[in-house]
């Protein structure tokens, strides 16, 4: 797992990661223990922070670096607590802190203009004392604050050793820190509850229908009949702890065991299924599923409540929104939150999209040729574009997607719909399910 905290530490210095925590024997622990985080003695640097914390207890940095050293420790409940902690804090802008001094038992309204100047010590603190720069390396050079004192209308420089920083919020950065922070320990929470892939699958009865739509999109047309042959579906989208346990790896931007994975390229949904001796649905056959014999737009009438599935609500912060509805999620909801079709398959529409066999034909509309009996998709014998860089029209670089998602207005939820993106990227949103013939 990449560590997001060694980023911060590595990249903007030590200095930056005690700027909060000074007076003494504060700047000792957290020196302390990032030493023994550096060395990978990462149970002495567990004493040494949580000394700090206690110390501290709102110092967002002091938390991370605790945090940080949780996940060594493989203490994962315990450092999604401490971040959680950073993510109530309230979000500020600017750098207006509160100074204390060393000294003087009233604390500053300031603001936070340098956190690092290097000044000489023999260098005195006259009454300009924000023009006290390092103009050579000749000396003794010692870390100060520069600070913008608010009830004097003056700059001061104030050595660490004898001053403390407490900010009244997190900036909006640290914040956005930790909540990719707090995603990679989720992660390694579902790496740590599940060891298998689990798919429920639902038999579907062969059957003919009428693919497409007259009413929608120009790619939905025209309306076709079409006859599948019997197979089996995944009863839900794929969930992200079955993909971890098979995938060692979740590339999904909103993170839950059961939610479903999602932002992910078809060639990785394309090699889950192919692990667990599967494969992804074709168009057809995906369509038939969802439909479950309807032909209404969606598989459960002609409108949508906001209880039949998840879509871009008025919770949604995107400006495709629905803003006279709510299906009750923001974002991804656990599969099976809504009701199942006719078929007893759940979010067919909705939640994620979901990556489906075939090519999008692009110069000709399918539909038009299709053969009636189990159509396989346009181009379905190609296979040379795979796992490599294609050169050509979208016809041989596009798959299809289907079935709407949270991101996504509600008409996009109807069964004809049709979606594509080139089959290496990662559509936001986009999960799938797996399907199985029988033989």
């Amino acid at each position: 797992m990449k560590s997001i905290f060694s980023f911060w530490i590595l990249t903007i210095g030590l200095t930056t990661i005690l700027s909060g925590i000074a007076l003494g024997e504060d700047v000792d622990l957290l020196k302390s223990g990032q030493k023994a985080f550096s060395e990978g003695k990462y149970k002495k640097a567990e004493q040494f922070f949580s000394q700090a914390v206690a110390r501290e207890p709102d110092n967002h940095k002091a938390l991370r670096a605790l945090a940080e050293t949780k996940i060594k420790l493989k203490k994962f409940k315990e450092a999604e607590s401490l971040v959680d902690r950073i993510l109530k804090m309230p979000v500020v802008k600017g750098r207006n802190v509160r100074v204390y001094i060393e000294g003087d038992p009233n604390p500053h309204e300031a603001e936070l203009v340098d956190e690092t100047v290097m000044v000489l010590d023999n260098t005195p603190q006259k009454k300009e004392e924000s023009q006290s720069f390092i103009r050579g390396d000749v000396g003794k050079q010692i870390p100060h604050y520069r600070v913008y004192m608010m009830k004097t209308g003056k700059m001061k420089l104030l050595p660490k050793s004898k001053t403390r920083i407490q900010y009244k919020g997190i900036p909006t950065a640290t914040r956005d820190l930790a909540l990719a922070l707090k995603t990679e320990i989720q992660k390694a929470l579902i790496s740590t509850q599940h060891q298998k892939s689990d798919e429920e699958m639902v038999s579907i009865a062969a059957g003919c229908f009428q693919m497409g739509s007259e009413k929608g999109n120009p790619d939905e047309r025209p309306v076709h009949k079409v006859c599948i042959s019997a197979f089996q579906m995944g009863k839900y989208e794929v969930r992200q702890k079955n993909f971890q346990a098979v995938m060692s790896a979740n590339p999904s931007q909103n993170v839950g065991a059961e939610l479903p994975v999602d932002s992910l390229t078809w060639d990785e949904a394309s090699d889950y299924c192919k692990k667990i001796g599967m494969r992804l649905p074709t168009e057809a056959e995906w369509e038939y599923a969802a439909r479950a014999g309807t032909t209404t737009p969606f598989y459960w009438g002609t409108t949508i409540s906001g209880k039949e599935a998840n879509f871009c609500d008025n919770t949604c912060e995107l400006n495709i929104r629905e803003p006279r509805v709510s299906d009750g999620f923001k974002h991804t909801a656990p599969v099976g939150s809504f009701p199942p079709n006719a078929f007893g398959l759940y979010d067919m529409s909705g939640n994620v999209s979901e990556w489906v066999q075939d090519w999008m034909g692009a110069e000709k509309n399918y539909y038009q040729i299709s053969p009636e009996k189990d159509p396989p998709g346009p181009r379905s014998d190609l296979q040379a574009c795979m796992r490599v860089n294609c050169i050509g029209s979208q016809a041989i670089t596009n798959k299809v997607y289907r079935g709407g998602a949270w991101n996504q207005h509600a008409g996009e939820l109807r069964s004809a719909n049709r979606r594509d993106s080139h089959f290496q990227l990662r559509p936001e949103g986009t999960g799938f399910r797996c399907a199985k013939s029988i033989q």
